[in-house]
């Protein structure tokens, strides 16, 4: 492995990861209570991250930076979420349909290696075109999914930040992108970053909850929680009123054990 790799695993302890890539990982405290361990890369000599995730491992390659911020109070959970930045090429200019076709063809990369596409729990239950339309149409953070291959024209109306959405055995992983504002011609080559990120069941669920209740975040879980089928209901109510399929047989990922 040279030093321009490194492997990620959820669940590491923060100095355990540091002492095993000396030379790229680096720490410090943006605050008093917590510490961020980071690897950094020149756009002209990026890096290549592994997804330590069992059979659902996988590359992400161009990286620029793979971080990982935790709090003093959680750090029995070690290291509970990555965000990692990446380009889709080496060079930083590239065509918008060959953007839209490297995109594609990673996030099958992603799918065959076990990951399975979530949708949002408040969100309706829909695949192929009907999710594209729903998503670029009416509601970008509804996330999309990768049962469909946009045309060109369609790939530009996918806004910044749409996120693809993934779940494999208790890992939940978010991938999106940003175009540059300036760059926007589909005849003209663009820039695009991708941002990937990785968090544990833990973090994912404590997520539900306001940040300044996490600490408490197992107490409030069930009722936050609740809400979310009843806006699924009714948005599947009225998409099933204009004649919109809903996948029935789609399942949630589990809900975490509270005990």
């Amino acid at each position: 492995m040279t030093t321009s790799t490194i492997s990620i695993k959820l669940g590491e302890q923060g100095d355990a990861w540091q002492k095993r890539f000396p030379e790229l990982i680096k720490f410090y405290s943006p605050t008093p209570n917590t510490i961020n361990y980071s690897a950094d890369w020149k756009q002209s000599a990026p890096g290549t991250v592994n997804i330590e995730h069992g059979q659902h491992s996988f590359e992400i390659y161009h990286v620029l930076s793979a971080s990982s911020l935790i709090a003093n109070r959680e750090a029995q959970d070690g290291l509970s979420k990555f965000s990692i930045n990446a380009g889709i090429t080496a060079p930083d200019l590239i065509s918008h349909d060959e953007a839209r076709v490297k995109v594609y063809e990673l996030l099958k990369k992603i799918e065959q290696a076990g990951w399975t596409v979530i949708t949002g729990r408040g969100d309706p239950r829909l695949t192929g075109k009907e999710r594209f339309n729903y998503v670029t149409g009416k509601d970008s953070t509804a996330g999309l999914g990768v049962d469909y291959t946009p045309s060109v024209e369609e790939w530009m109306r996918i806004e910044n930040l749409t996120q693809w959405s993934f779940y494999a055995n208790k890992q939940f992983l978010n991938v999106y992108f940003k175009r540059e504002s300036s760059l926007l011609d589909p005849n003209k080559p663009g820039s695009y970053l991708l941002t990937f990120t990785l968090v544990s069941e833990i973090e994912h669920f404590r997520g539900y909850v306001d940040s300044s209740d996490r600490a408490r975040w197992k107490e409030l879980f069930p009722n936050e929680i609740a809400t979310y089928p009843p806006s699924r209901a009714k948005a599947e109510t009225t998409l099933k009123a204009q004649g919109i399929k809903i996948d029935e047989t789609y399942q949630d990922p589990p809900l975490p054990n509270l005990k």
